[in-house]
Parts: structure tokens; C-alpha cells; sequence
């Protein structure tokens, strides 16, 4: 069996914690007007994330505009030494209809409460209405306090 190098050991970490978690703060800016917004995601085996939004939205008419984004995801802890999280800088677009329908199946595979939702519900009718984004990570960064404090890894796609 092969060993792995260092930076896929990170990177399978970082999918590790990517599929583990939910909720996704996402930072847009656009005429020097930043916003952030939490968002539920899925993400694919090399580190990109998806979620769904209205085109209308203030954080997708930012990405419009400009689509460098930055992102954090964590969860909510009580000690210092429990802090664990990951950032990341990347680009985001509209997922390419050619790409929709897995994305879709990616995302409903990760929030299945989704496929029980009555067809004729109005969260239902918006998802299927709503567009897919993708987040393309350019660099990521994990921190873990368990490894000691302030302990960060770090790739660059």
C-alpha cells in the first residue's frame, strides 16, 4: 500500500471535515460592499462545495459581479482547546447545466429530508427553481486546536 504524501493526508482531512458538516459562511464583496451568508452545502472529493441559491440574492448578485469568494465552516464549542474549523479562498459560479443533475442527486445525497419534502410544498417548488453554485477552492485551511493551539494545515489547489 502506498503511503500518502502530506498534502493529500490534508486534503483527505479537509474532505473528512467537508462532509461532516452542514453550514457554510460565506463572504462575497462587490463596490466595496462586503456580505456574508450561511448557507447548507455539499461537496465532492476534491474539496469544492455546492449550494443552492436564488440568482436574486444579494450574495449570488455579488458573485456575479465578482466571483472571489471566502468561506468558513465550524461548529460551536466551549473551550479553546475543542476549536475546530476550516477557511478557504476560491472562486464561485453557476454550476454548468451540464453538471446540475449529479449536483443535485451530491446534494440531496447529503440533506435527504429534501426528497420526503410533498411535491407541491414551496421549499420543494424553490429548490428545483433555484440555481446550484460551486465553490472552487483556490487555498484551504484546517484548524485544530486538539493538535495544539493555533495548529493550522493548509493546501493550495
Amino acid at each position: 500500500m502506498e503511503k500518502m504524501t502530506n498534502q493529500e493526508s490534508i486534503k483527505s482531512s479537509i474532505c473528512r471535515y467537508l462532509a461532516g458538516h452542514t453550514t457554510l459562511s460565506l463572504a462575497t464583496c462587490h463596490d466595496s460592499q462586503p456580505w456574508s451568508t450561511d448557507l447548507f452545502y455539499a461537496s465532492d472529493d476534491d474539496c469544492r462545495l455546492y449550494f443552492v441559491s436564488s440568482g436574486t440574492t444579494r450574495h449570488c448578485q455579488h458573485i456575479a459581479a465578482n466571483p472571489q469568494v471566502s468561506a468558513s465552516i465550524s461548529g460551536e464549542v466551549s473551550t479553546w482547546e475543542e476549536i475546530k474549523g476550516l477557511q478557504l479562498d476560491g472562486m464561485a459560479e453557476v454550476v454548468p447545466d451540464l453538471d446540475r443533475d449529479w449536483v443535485i442527486e451530491m446534494y440531496l445525497g447529503k440533506f435527504p429530508a429534501l426528497r420526503k419534502l410533498h411535491k407541491a410544498s414551496e421549499i420543494l417548488s424553490s429548490f428545483w427553481e433555484s440555481s446550484f453554485y460551486q465553490i472552487s477552492p483556490k487555498w484551504i485551511r484546517l484548524i485544530d486546536n486538539s493538535k495544539g493551539f493555533g495548529h493550522k494545515d493548509e493546501i493550495i489547489f
